[in-house]
């Protein structure tokens, strides 16, 4: 019997992954990005710590430094227009858009 959910899984194309890249120090994690997964859950999935707060965009404890790919913040409600220009984002708000994502964590 053909499950069409197995199907879909199994015939995915391995081309369309997006992976999180998460620098800290001299380490870097790589990590497979599912879509619609924030930055912290992608870095929980993977087991890599980042720091969190309220989880809300409302508090600037998860803010990471975005050195490749776009990423959508859901909502912001810490960060000024300079602070986004300069790279900064909110690791629990923040939403991959391109195939390759490498963040820095403080």
């Amino acid at each position: 019997m053909n499950d069409p959910e197995q199907q879909t899984q199994t015939g995915a194309d391995p081309a369309a992954e997006r992976v999180v890249v998460i620098r800290h120090g001299f380490r870097a994690h790589r990590l497979l990005h599912h879509a619609g997964d924030t930055l912290l859950e992608t870095a929980r999935r993977g087991n890599v710590a980042l720091d969190s707060n309220c989880e809300q965009g409302m508090c600037g404890t998860c803010m990471v430094t975005l050195l490749k790919g776009t990423v959508t913040m859901r909502h912001n409600a810490v960060l000024s227009q300079a602070d986004i220009d300069s790279g900064l984002v909110l690791a629990c708000q923040a939403v991959p858009t391109s195939d390759l994502v490498e963040i820095e964590r403080p």
